[in-house]
């Protein structure tokens, strides 16, 4: 899961990028998605405090619960391998 910050005029959205990925042969590897894999993520950054989002970093563990935001498609919600 990586994160970024879109910056238009109108109002700043910080965006989250789900990179899905299946085991094979004891290695998670990249798959093609299911659907759009960019969701806004804003809310949930916001309403974790700065310290703990800061603390977030691409593609690690700490990032993982993204997938689980209000605005992450079901097909990501719902995804049973690894990411």
């Amino acid at each position: 899961m990586s994160v970024s910050l879109l910056d238009d005029a109108a109002e700043r959205r910080i965006m989250a990028v789900f990179h899905p990925r299946a085991w094979r042969n004891d290695y998670a590897i990249d798959v093609d998605p299911e659907g759009p894999v960019e969701f806004d993520v804003t809310a949930e950054i916001e309403a974790m405090g700065e310290a703990a989002a800061r603390r977030l970093k691409d593609d690690r563990d700490n990032s993982d619960d993204l997938s689980r935001a209000a605005g992450a498609p079901d097909w990501i919600r719902n995804w049973s391998g690894p990411f």
